[in-house]
């Protein structure tokens, strides 16, 4: 009798397994419930809208040369072209991103159904993928986080799925779109390939080999393509994005691997699931649990080297997941018993979606030892992603106010810039961040402990030069608007009551409240406040 741990060949998968008929429910329930919007989004909006509006790639109408603030050249291409068919980028781009995870699903059902040789191990698997709650989260938020993951794991389907046969040329179109996705796409592309090589067996390797050479040539070849267009476009070799972004020392390592340690307390399942895979490894056991592992500890080196990454729920870790989903089935597989498997596998995939739920298996006295948003008090991922929700309300209604009160080619300096520069578009929108910008950096603290990607930061003063019209916007109750303004600014009458800005805040600069109306769908009895230099 054959070893049911051990992968036997399959006939063709059809194009949607029952395992995905499954699974599929389950992660438009989740998808439904953990749905919102990031603000990073609302930056490719921005420069999609000005590309449809005729501008081009720019973040600033009339920019010379062009920053390049985005690091995701393909859905902001996608974001123009909601913006040119009159549809609500807000709207849509979620819905491709729940598209693209409801794909992403297929394709480890596909993977699962062909490479093991259980069908209760392919379907635990495959409902894993549809569960792990970063999944669940990011199906939605408007970035291309999603797209992303399906088109790494893509490669690595075309390359798998069918022993001794590997899709090249479909591994080379999913390959190119992953890098022209994803600034660093190719990266993730790489990590497609070895974790192929990694979970095919010796008589499948020469053919495999073969494959991932070209697809590796096409994603160099795309890579190379786009990095010229850029030159041309941008003046610049790389992604505005990467140069404030990316730093490197002990300080960031650190930061990464707590990062990464984060999210194994935070979704308890993955260390378990990868754990137990490395019981396939001691025999001819399913290779799917060497790719999976090999996958995912490359995906794990690297946000360790990059430091991590700020955004709720694990983002950079998006593509990982449906491995992780595999090493589950591949580690199932090797129990003879359908009720063993159920009996491991179903409380591990629970597992995996509880923080879904800001529910937790490992307290919360251990979770804060891999805190890793150092200027921050420590807040589960869902209270980060609760907290992303309010404020995303807050800040569409801000950049509303802006586009109402403000004129085109004013200007205003920001932090956080997504949603307020997409609203009030012809707003030039000057980033303290500096992603949109090319001001020079300060520079880096080495004591300073920020959240991953804001270690880098342009001060006011470098702004100067622009005589920027305003500095900052906030809504306020238009009856009580100066108990936003710090004490040192406010002057008060006889009874103790902010009566308004004081003679000093007044000598340096200027208040405009504008009010805001209830016809144009704002909260009755507000308004804008706007702060700008005395000139």
């Amino acid at each position: 009798m054959q070893n049911p741990a051990v992968e036997a060949p399959r006939a063709r998968v059809p194009a949607l397994p029952s395992a995905a008929l499954l699974a599929l429910p389950f992660l438009l329930a989740l998808a439904w419930a953990m749905d919102f919007l990031v603000d990073d989004a609302f930056i490719s909006f921005r420069y999609g809208r000005h590309l449809a509006d005729g501008h081009g790639l720019v973040w600033n109408i009339g920019e010379t040369p062009p920053v390049e603030g985005f690091s995701n050249f393909l859905w902001t291409v996608l974001c123009a072209g909601l913006e040119l068919a009159g549809l609500d980028p807000q709207l849509w781009t979620r819905l491709v991103g729940v598209a693209c995870a409801v794909a992403l699903v297929v394709l480890v059902a596909r993977v699962a159904t062909a490479r093991l040789s259980s069908d209760t191990s392919a379907r635990l698997a495959t409902l894993c993928a549809a569960t792990l709650a970063p999944i669940a989260v990011w199906s939605t938020s408007g970035l291309e986080t999603m797209a992303c993951a399906l088109c790494v794991f893509g490669v690595f389907e075309r390359l798998v799925v069918e022993r001794g046969v590997p899709r090249t040329l479909g591994a080379s179109v999913w390959a190119a779109l992953a890098v022209l996705v994803r600034a660093d796409g190719f990266v993730w592309v790489a990590m497609s390939g070895v974790a192929a090589l990694a979970a095919a067996d010796a008589g499948e390797r020469r053919a495999l080999w073969r494959a991932v050479l070209v697809t590796a040539m096409a994603t160099l070849a795309t890579a190379l393509a786009y990095l010229a267009f850029r030159y041309a476009y941008f003046e610049a070799l790389q992604p505005n994005t990467a140069r404030i972004k990316v730093a490197f020392g002990t300080k960031y390592l650190l930061r990464g691997a707590q990062y990464v340690a984060s999210l194994l307390l935070c979704v308890a399942s993955v260390p378990v699931v990868l754990g137990g895979s490395l019981a396939c490894l001691r025999s001819e056991r399913s290779g799917l649990a060497r790719g999976a592992l090999v996958f995912c500890a490359s995906a794990f080196a690297y946000l360790v080297v990059l430091g991590g990454d700020w955004m709720m729920m694990y983002r950079m870790l998006v593509p990982a997941m449906p491995f992780v989903a595999l090493a589950l089935g591949a580690w199932l597989a090797t129990f003879a018993s359908a009720a063993v498997q159920l009996g491991f596998g179903v409380p591990l995939v629970i597992a995996g979606a509880l923080p879904c739920f800001d529910l937790h298996l490992v307290p919360q006295k251990l979770r804060e030892l891999a805190h890793f948003r150092w200027n921050q008090e420590f807040r589960s991922e869902h209270a980060v992603w609760d907290k992303g929700v309010v404020d995303i309300r807050d800040w569409i209604e801000v950049g509303r106010a802006l586009a109402a009160a403000t004129r085109p080619g004013e200007s205003i300096v920001l932090g956080n810039i997504g949603a307020f520069g997409y609203f009030a578009s012809e707003l030039v929108v000057l980033d303290t961040h500096g992603l949109t910008n090319r001001e020079p950096l300060e520079p880096l603290d080495p004591a300073a402990r920020e959240m991953p990607g804001h270690d880098r930061k342009i001060g006011f003063d470098a702004f100067a030069k622009y005589q920027p019209t305003y500095f900052n916007a906030r809504i306020v109750d238009a009856a009580a608007p100066w108990g936003i303004l710090p004490k040192a600014w406010q002057r008060l009458d006889e009874s103790g009551a902010i009566a308004g800005p004081n003679d000093a805040a007044l000598a340096k600069y200027e208040f405009v409240l504008a009010p805001l109306e209830p016809e144009q769908g704002f909260r009755p009895g507000t308004a804008l406040l706007l702060i700008r230099y005395r000139r």
